[in-house]
Parts: structure tokens; C-alpha cells; sequence
């Protein structure tokens, strides 16, 4: 997607109109989905069906595109110009929705923009505001993971409702906790207050409230600090393990293949030449990654503090090394978790959870879009909090799929 947002921000000053936009902009984003743009079966410009309203005396209305699975319409993308502004015609899209119950998603964009409806309050009536906006200019690792769920690989057209309900009220209560962590309201410093005895009987005043608002603020920064440093100890005795147990599976390629030319050849003199010839293959499988000691003892640090989470005896934790970071996850590797940026000037970690979460989860950190800078390996036992949140909630995103397949 990154590589698409920097096609698009090159040809955007030369778009003009919408025909240039569709062309230019949107029909790459929805290759970019894994959708055939080229089969007629699959993506239908100008999709006119019985139920599109005429206009008096003039022809049927038709929306930009349907993009189809199995034979049915699945998501409807309606187009504007690039320089357009979406906020006006959510309308015209939704005549097209209202009458289609099979189709679940509807999508506004101008190329750049992309505002995604489905119908959350009534059924088979399209939302007035949008439950995801993607801005292909502007968006996080997070963003990039809502929106392949809408990708042709992972689209479930009979799961958007609960998926759109759980972005939207997601995003509420992390933002309203967030909101109370950062500063703590009136009516949340009284709730406090009152629960404890030593104000039992007690008036609370303007002037008490304001008195401990500020101390209250930092017994919750404290409490976090509590909660990621609590097992640092005993955590910390356990972290000899995986320098032990990573390493050798790159020793063991290295050992196993030159045995094998080794027997084909023999019985020639040149034999000691033959290992050469595997060896030069075998670098393209894995060009420019290396597995740094820091990888390999953060991976150690977080399945030990995964270790202490409910959900772990049923919820392996892997791993998998990539040029640009190293991705930790549960299940399977799509079922990522926590991805670790330490090939950076500034090391960082960034998690599903939301940018809000994250820096509510990460007292004495910096948190810029849900990317979380740390100094050294040993910080992330004091992103503990974090760290769980995040594995417990890629492990719970699993137990459908398991209990169908049990």
C-alpha cells in the first residue's frame, strides 16, 4: 500500500476530473485489493440494476462501480473527481445501497479518500457517516489492517456489521479512556474520591476536586507503571531462552546442505568445490535479513510476558524476520500482534491497538500514531500492559474460526 500511495501522490497533480480519477487513482487502489479489475465479472463499471431509480425522462442511475464475488455485488464504489469533497453525497450513494440487501459495503471516494458505509443503525439502510475513512496519503499500520479486511483474500460480506460496530465503538471507548488517562474529568475525580474512606461523609467541594485532580492524574500514570514493571523480576530470570533455541535452525542450514553435493560427487577429486555450487542459490531466499541478538530477546521478553495471559496455552507465539521488521504473532503469521522497527535510528514497536490505547498504555514513552520509541529491549517490560492487550486481542480473534473448525 505504500508503494501505491507513492504512485498516487506522483500522478495526483496531473488528475483532473472524474473519468481521469477513476483511471489514475481508484482503479489501481482496488487491484491493490486483489480484485481483477480486467474481468467483467468481477468489477462492473456503470452497474445499473431493476431496482435504480430514473431520473423523469432521463436515463437509469448507475454507480461507478460494483465489485462482485460468487455472481453477487458485495461492495458499491462511488467516484468523484480528485479535488472533490465527499461530504455531500453520501446520499446519492445510498439509493443504490437501500435497495440491494446482498450488497453490505458502500464506498465514497475521490482517489484519495475513501469513506466506507454500511447500514449500523437499520437494516438495509446505509449509515449517514462513515465507519472507516482510509486516506491512501495519510494513514497507519493500523488503517492498512482494517482495510485488507475488505481485501478479495479476506472480504466477509455476511461480517461487516459486527466489524463496523467494533471499529466504531473501538475507537469511542479508547478515545473516552484516553481522554480520562490524560486528563481525568470532574465527575471521574468525584467518582474516585467517593469510593474512598478517608473522604466517607466528606463534602466535596469545587476546590477538593481541584486539589486532587492533579494527584489523581499521576495515580494513574503510576498504576500503569505498576502493572508493566510488576513481574520484571521474575520475568527477567526466564530471558536466557531463546538465544538458546532461535539460533539453531540458521545453524542447521548451514550444516545440512553442503552433505548433500558432498555425496553426489564423491567419487571425484574436485569434491570440495561442490558445496560452493548450493550455496550461491541459497542467498536470494533471504536477501539483507539478519536476525539481530535485540530480535531474539525481545522475542523472548514478550512470550515470556504472553506467557502470564489466560489465553496462552492454546495461542503459540511466532515469528517471522523481514527487512523492514521483525513480526511477532499468534495462530498463524496474519494473526500478527506486535511488529518490532530496530533496524531504525530510533527503535520502535507498533500493535494493533489503537494509537489511542497505545500511548495510554505507555506512560514515559513517546507514541507518535501508534508507534512507541524505546531506548532499549529491557523497555518493553514496562510496555507489559500493552503488549498483553495486543496478544489477547489477536488470540480472541481466532476462537471463531477455531470453534467452526472443532
Amino acid at each position: 500500500m505504500q508503494r501505491l500511495a507513492e504512485q498516487i501522490r506522483k500522478r495526483l497533480p496531473h488528475v483532473h476530473g472524474e473519468e481521469s480519477t477513476k483511471q489514475a487513482l481508484i482503479l489501481p487502489f482496488i487491484a491493490a485489493l486483489g480484485y481483477d479489475i480486467y474481468d467483467p465479472t468481477e468489477i462492473r463499471p456503470e452497474y445499473v440494476a431493476d431496482f435504480a431509480k430514473k431520473r423523469p425522462g432521463g436515463p437509469a442511475e448507475k454507480v461507478d462501480y460494483a465489485i462482485h464475488l460468487g455472481g453477487t455485488p458485495v461492495i458499491f464504489v462511488e467516484c468523484k473527481a480528485a479535488d472533490v469533497s465527499l461530504h455531500n453525497f453520501s446520499g446519492q450513494l445510498a439509493r443504490y445501497f437501500n435497495a440491494t440487501p446482498a450488497c453490505p459495503v458502500a464506498v465514497l471516494t475521490n482517489g484519495v479518500k475513501y469513506m466506507f458505509f454500511t447500514d449500523l443503525e437499520e437494516r438495509n439502510i446505509l449509515s449517514e457517516k462513515a465507519f472507516f475513512e482510509f486516506d491512501i496519503l495519510n494513514f497507519t499500520e493500523a488503517d492498512v489492517e482494517v482495510l485488507e479486511s475488505f481485501s478479495r483474500e479476506r472480504f466477509n460480506p455476511s461480517g461487516v456489521r459486527e466489524q463496523a460496530e467494533e471499529i466504531i465503538y473501538t475507537s469511542k471507548i479508547s478515545g473516552y479512556i484516553g481522554s480520562i488517562l490524560r486528563n481525568p474529568p470532574e465527575n471521574f475525580t468525584r467518582f474516585v474520591l467517593g469510593e474512598l474512606s478517608v473522604f466517607a461523609g466528606k463534602r466535596l467541594t469545587p476546590r477538593v476536586i481541584e486539589k486532587f485532580t492533579p494527584t489523581i492524574k499521576r495515580a494513574i500514570q503510576a498504576t500503569l507503571l505498576d502493572m508493566a514493571t510488576r513481574s520484571i523480576k521474575d520475568q527477567g530470570e526466564q530471558k536466557t531462552e531463546p538465544p538458546v533455541v532461535a539460533p539453531p535452525p540458521k545453524l542447521e542450514v548451514v550444516a545440512t546442505l553442503p552433505p548433500s553435493p558432498v555425496m553426489k560427487v564423491e567419487d571425484k577429486p574436485p569434491a570440495p568445490a561442490a558445496p560452493a555450487a548450493p550455496a550461491a542459490p541459497a542467498a536470494p531466499t533471504t536477501p539483507n535479513i539478519v536476525t539481530t541478538p535485540e530480535e531474539l530477546e525481545a522475542l523472548d521478553i514478550i512470550r515470556a510476558i504472553c506467557a502470564d495471559s489466560p489465553v496462552s496455552p492454546s495461542s503459540p507465539i511466532l515469528h517471522k524476520d523481514t527487512s523492514s521488521w521483525f513480526t511477532i504473532s499468534t495462530i498463524s503469521i496474519r494473526r500478527w500482534f506486535v511488529r518490532l522497527y530496530f533496524n531504525q535510528r530510533k527503535k520502535s514497536i507498533f500493535t494493533k491497538v489503537s494509537p489511542e490505547q497505545a500511548k495510554a498504555l505507555s506512560p514515559g514513552f513517546e507514541v507518535d500514531k501508534g508507534f512507541v520509541y524505546i531506548n532499549s529491549v529491557k523497555d518493553l517490560y514496562r510496555l507489559r500492559p500493552l503488549l498483553l492487550l495486543a496478544y489477547e486481542e489477536a488470540a480472541r480473534q481466532t476462537e471463531p474460526a477455531e470453534a467452526e473448525a472443532g
